[in-house]
């Protein structure tokens, strides 16, 4: 395992939370990535609010935009009538003109093959850092990131376990431990591991559809929320490496999404990640999390 995940796999602890009062104002706070400057908090944590803070609104407000509306003031004023993320703005309106499902899906990966929507689906796959085929993606492998580390922090304590996918039955943990282990001061049977930051809202989601009958089955367990959390019962957090050694610079479009890709992929492997882009390509990057460190550009002193 790289070197930089095994660093993360010592730092599982339950220190890092956030009292109720810091949490409400940062949520209420945070409109966006800018809003991360005014607090001294990881960026993947405060990315991980407020993207739960801008699900729960869609989730709220999607079905109020009658896509056939959107399309028919789309072809009058050229405007759009929809609040919700770019992304999920320009499907409301591709919904509207009749494309499929499908169609969608593949245009948003394939921008060249949209026609007149070219421009509004490089913008929108450009800005949206919750929506877009990329940062979906990326909230996949983050996931899958978290479980892999704890398979292998178990796999060094030598402890006993079974996974999900060798368990082959619904309602499982990530993990159940063969037998009760020692953790963090008390004992469980299971481990499940969220890549999102714990609130009263996550945690209760869960509790209901997961964790309550992982309990009435195995017994204790620990949720790992990798992002911090609230401080609940049974909850642990990890300190993230998620820096990004950043340069201004000239980035076109077309290789924009060839810069994220390579980010997250290195992201993925554990390595060190140096971008070179323009503020568009910054203000994605914190969204999904990054901790962006700006690189000052070398001054060449020529002697006289």
């Amino acid at each position: 395992m790289e070197e930089r995940w095994l660093r993360m796999m010592g730092k599982l602890s339950r220190s890092r939370k956030l009292d109720l009062e810091t949490y409400r104002t940062i949520r209420k706070s945070l409109r966006g990535p800018k809003d991360f400057e005014s607090f001294s908090f990881p960026n993947y944590v405060l990315s991980s609010i407020l993207n739960q803070k801008i699900v729960e609104n869609v989730i709220k407000n999607f079905r109020r935009f009658d896509p056939e509306k959107v399309a028919r003031v789309w072809k009058s004023k050229k405007k759009l009538i929809v609040r919700l993320p770019p992304v999920l703005r320009l499907k409301v309106l591709m919904k509207g003109l009749g494309f499929s499902k499908g169609e969608i899906s593949n245009l948003l990966n394939n921008p060249k093959e949209a026609g007149d929507l070219e421009e509004l689906i490089w913008d929108a796959i450009t800005r949206d850092y919750v929506y877009s085929p990329l940062a979906i993606r990326f909230q996949h492998l983050k996931g899958r990131l978290g479980e892999k580390i704890l398979e292998e922090y178990l796999a060094e304590l030598n402890v006993d376990f079974r996974t999900e996918k060798e368990l082959n039955t619904r309602k499982t943990p990530d993990f159940l431990l063969d037998d009760y282990v020692e953790f963090m001061g008390f004992k469980v049977r299971w481990i499940e591991s969220k890549f999102m930051f714990g609130d009263f809202r996550t945690h209760s989601f869960y509790w209901k559809r997961q964790y309550y009958h992982y309990f009435k089955d195995f017994g204790k367990g620990v949720v790992v929320y990798w992002p911090w959390h609230i401080d609940t019962p049974f909850s642990l957090s990890g300190e993230l490496d998620m820096k990004i050694h950043f340069k201004f610079g000239r980035l076109k479009r077309e290789k924009f999404l060839n810069v994220v890709e390579d980010v997250v992929d290195k992201f993925a492997k554990g390595k060190k990640i140096n971008v070179k882009g323009n503020v568009r390509l910054l203000t994605f990057l914190k969204g999904l999390g990054f901790d962006v460190v700006i690189e000052a550009p070398q001054v060449t002193h020529q002697s006289s």
